[in-house]
């Protein structure tokens, strides 16, 4: 399909969605910049997904840039406008991944009163969160995808219309294009359940053939980790709160929502233990606490915490209302200061969030050759499969961590 005939298509459908028009002239320039390079470099101006991204490098360097951690945010949005460009091409839509409020996604009656519904189910589900936001986002964008393919009735979806709306997430990251079919399996399942749709088309969903294990999980090296730590200023009440969090992440392994989610009833001093239910699991975890968390965690409460905000949960805003961390905020922001802090480099190679401690504490574990299934009773994995895909690739290790061990001594 040529460029041409895609941006005309598009260009109407930026206008029927309300877009600003400096947002259509922004892409008018691309595209014009793109017809250009095809007709340079191969002579006609056939649009495909791979000469959208040869364009992109050749002209940004935008490949380069991304893999070595330096691409700016104002260039990622180059991506959006291939991407833009091979949906068309694919599918004949404007597919919008996120909630935008100058630019919401408007579904019409019959989706807005099967989104109301959904939302309500989710609500009731006892899903985490974290969860039912990815929930909703996809359900919404999967309705907005139904829309725009003349799909009016939810009767009338099929394994084919979800195939080719789960082929527009082509380039996108593993993990993105995981919670989006989940998502989707779980609209679908909803749909099931409400007599929308008769036949069980999320049982013939499945994952494209990615496997988990393909990309082991960046961690920190022992020193990076130590000259990160000791950048924290823990004469501050910030540097108190973030210097607790991060050890209950790099030593217990706790998940980041469950440290904001601590209330002071989850420590047992007396008894030096942390027991709470986990929110991704929703399973009951209690683990030791070791001193260097808790005298943490105590200096922050006694010495760094607002006194004058009446909650039980620990960690807090530092800024006026002083109020828990909202659910979308995993804290990325904070271990990403103190590396830049600390000189310590990001790329795209390396995780910078919470999570990434998380690993660390798992690779550490191992390190100290505790057995598997006592790292994932300390990590809170369901099995042991899964606490593999944290550590590293240590096969010999492995091996012995997965003998018949004793595992009641550690509960």
């Amino acid at each position: 399909m040529k460029i041409e005939d895609i941006s005309e298509g598009l260009k109407q459908l930026l206008h029927d969605n309300c877009y600003n028009p400096k947002t259509i002239q922004f892409y008018e320039r691309e595209w014009k910049k793109i017809r250009s390079f095809l007709l340079t470099e191969y002579g006609n101006t056939e649009f495909d997904m791979e000469r959208g991204l040869s364009y992109l490098e050749k002209t940004y360097n935008l490949q380069t840039k991304y893999n070595d951690g330096t691409l700016s945010q104002q260039r990622v949005q180059l991506l959006r406008v291939v991407h833009m460009l091979e949906d068309y091409r694919l599918h004949q839509v404007l597919t919008k991944r996120y909630y935008a409020s100058k630019n919401p996604i408007q579904l019409n009656e019959y989706y807005s009163k099967l989104f109301e519904k959904y939302t309500v189910s989710l609500s009731e589900s006892g899903l985490s969160a974290c969860t039912i936001e990815h929930y909703t986002t996809s359900s919404r964008v999967f309705m907005d995808y139904l829309t725009q393919k003349g799909i009016s009735s939810a009767e009338d979806i099929s394994l084919e219309v979800c195939n080719g709306y789960l082929k527009t997430l082509a380039g996108y990251s593993f993990k993105t294009v995981e919670q989006n079919v989940c998502g989707i399996r779980h609209f679908l399942r909803f749909l099931r359940d409400a007599g929308l749709i008769g036949d069980d088309i999320a049982a013939e969903i499945h994952m494209p053939v990615i496997s988990k294990n393909a990309t082991i999980p960046s961690v920190w090296k022992p020193d990076e980790l130590r000259k990160m730590i000791q950048t924290i200023d823990r004469g501050s009440p910030t540097g108190k709160r973030d210097y607790a969090m991060i050890l209950l992440a790099c030593i217990l392994g706790l998940r980041i929502g469950d440290i904001k989610d601590l209330r002071f009833n989850n420590f047992d001093w007396g008894e030096k233990k942390l027991s709470f239910v986990q929110n991704k699991t929703h399973k009951p975890l209690s683990l030791p606490i070791p001193d260097a968390v808790g005298w943490a965690v105590i200096d922050y409460i006694r010495n760094g915490r607002p006194k004058y905000y009446d909650t039980d949960v620990v960690f807090v805003k530092h800024m006026p209302p002083f109020d828990p961390f909202p659910d979308n905020n995993h804290l990325g922001d904070r271990i990403v200061f103190y590396m830049n802090k600390a000189g310590i480099r990001k790329d795209k190679d390396r995780h910078s969030g919470f999570h990434s401690l998380r690993h660390s504490a798992g690779t550490m574990l191992l390190d100290m050759e505790t057995p598997l299934p006592v790292i994932t009773t300390i990590l809170g994995h369901a099995d042991t499969d899964t606490t593999g895909i944290y550590l590293k690739t240590d096969l010999r290790k492995l091996a012995e961590c997965v003998l018949p061990v004793e595992v009641t001594a550690y509960e």
